[in-house]
């Protein structure tokens, strides 16, 4: 009996103890902080500093450096030099027109051509070199000129065939149709009285004195 009763009240004190124990614990921990409680809300001062840091982070830094002015460089005024003008051909003194042994048709030429310029017997002309008034001896045919004879006027008509004048060039002429044009004129007079060297040197447009 007086263990029973022991052994309740061992038991009562434990539970007591144990209840006392888990008081005390419970009061000396703080309690641990809500889903609210753990937000932290700006204050105005805190609010203010930071706009102030980030407006003077934002606004960009304006060096006032004094710009250099550079004077201008003075150009030297170069005095305008003349422009040469274009000499204009000067004429060259007419050669003598003598009687060759040969000739070499140039384009443009025929025979009746060549017995005019040079004051030629036409039939003897034709008859010395195998021709008529019907042959067109081609470019580069080399005739042979008759020593003697001279142009017959009754038959043929004037050498001349028509007034020596000036002559525009229009395309397609050379020295040597304009000889032709003219009749008892060579191509060495008209590039001489023109003061041209060469008869690649008659273009279209130019106006040529005939001698």
């Amino acid at each position: 009996m007086n263990k029973s009763l022991r052994f309740f009240w061992m038991m009562v004190l434990l539970v007591v103890l144990i209840l006392s124990t888990a008081c005390t614990l419970r009061a000396s921990t703080p309690p641990a902080p809500t889903q609210e409680q753990g937000v932290l809300f700006p204050t105005p001062t805190s609010v203010a500093n930071a706009v102030q840091t980030q407006t003077a982070q934002a606004q960009p830094q304006i060096a006032t450096a004094t710009p250099q002015v550079e004077a201008p460089t003075p150009v030297p005024q170069q005095a305008e030099q003349p422009q040469p003008t274009a000499q204009a051909p000067q004429p060259q003194p007419i050669p003598t027109l003598e009687r060759p042994s040969t000739y070499t048709l140039q384009k443009g030429e025929w025979p009746i051509c060549i017995a005019r310029r040079y004051d030629l017997d036409l039939n003897a002309l034709f008859s010395l070199n195998g021709l008529n008034m019907n042959s067109r001896p081609a470019v580069g045919t080399v005739l042979k000129i008759p020593s003697s004879g001279n142009w017959n006027e009754a038959a043929y008509g004037p050498r001349a065939l028509r007034k020596h004048t000036d002559y525009k060039v229009a395309a397609g002429d050379t020295v040597y149709t304009i000889a032709c044009y003219f009749g008892d004129v060579s191509p060495e007079a008209i590039l001489a009285a023109n003061g041209l060297n060469s008869p690649n040197d008659v273009k279209p447009g130019m106006t040529l004195k005939i001698p």
